[in-house]
């Protein structure tokens, strides 16, 4: 079957409510400090979980769960999300593309409050097994200019991390929780969530620069495995409030092409797709 096929199917959920104990569950799982009434911002992942399970888990993938990895990610945060407060989610494959030795789907996922307007806007490349010979994604985005160390940040992902956080983002794919699936995956056993790689970290920077997350853009370039260290430093850039990310684990990236804004921009007039 083409894959091609699913691009520009859409999908929705509604009535998905911020969740006190999910929340609380979620910012424990990543480390974040949420002010008071709101969820962390990347809490939202686990609202759009169930719209990501819908299209990679279609036959027109024909794929299995363990074979999907997450590639890159884009987050827009219009507002906070507020405890209790009640969204609907929808989400569009955007296209199906090539990716290296496979394909991916790009998927457009946006939380909207009860008038319509959005609240989270994302954008997720899924990596699939199996080269279907498409083209690969023909947009580039531009990359703020790094320059000084703005701040740093160890982190150590332990071997629980992976079910904690599989149960606060209600991602439960195998690949990060069953070594053998991971194993015929091509990982030497189980990784770390990628989303919880990305949260933890620009959470753990964010709170150290004292500023609300807007904006967020990364690429997963190397899988992270239990009982590994991390280590996460933000450069200041050529853009106001805007900071360039690496993530190293033994000199290695883990991220790249990674950077985020503060919301001392307002987040709303800003674009999803090219920064």
């Amino acid at each position: 079957m083409n894959r091609r096929t699913l691009a520009g199917r859409r999908f929705s959920i509604n009535a998905l409510r911020v969740d006190a104990d999910e929340s609380a569950l979620y910012a424990a799982a990543v480390g974040d400090e949420p002010k008071a009434g709101t969820a962390p911002a990347f809490y939202s992942v686990r609202l759009v979980a169930p719209l990501w399970r819908l299209i990679y888990q279609a036959p027109e993938l024909g794929t299995a769960d363990q074979l999907v990895l997450h590639a890159e990610q884009r987050m827009l945060f219009h507002r906070d999300m507020r405890i209790g407060e009640v969204l609907d989610g929808h989400a569009e494959v955007r296209d199906v593309v090539g990716f290296g030795f496979g394909d991916a789907a790009i998927i457009r996922c946006t939380l909207t409050d009860t008038e319509g307007r959005s609240v989270v806007t994302m954008e997720s490349t899924l990596a699939v097994q199996g080269s279907s010979g498409f083209p690969p994604d023909p947009r580039r985005f531009t990359q703020p200019s790094k320059k000084d160390i703005a701040v740093e940040l160890s982190q150590y992902f332990g071997e629980e991390t992976p079910q904690q956080y599989a149960d606060a983002a209600d991602d439960h794919n195998p690949l990060h929780l069953d070594d053998e699936l991971a194993r015929q995956a091509g990982h030497p056993r189980r990784i770390v969530h990628g989303m919880c790689t990305l949260a933890t970290g620009i959470s753990g920077l964010a709170n150290k620069l004292d500023g609300r997350l807007s904006y967020v853009r990364a690429r997963f370039t190397r899988p992270v495995l239990p009982d590994t260290a991390v280590d996460f430093t933000a450069h200041s850039s050529g853009s106001p409030n805007t900071y360039l990310v690496s993530a190293k684990h033994d000199g290695k990236a883990v991220l790249k092409s990674t950077w985020f804004r503060l919301s001392r921009i307002q987040p709303s007039t800003q674009a999803l797709g090219g920064q």
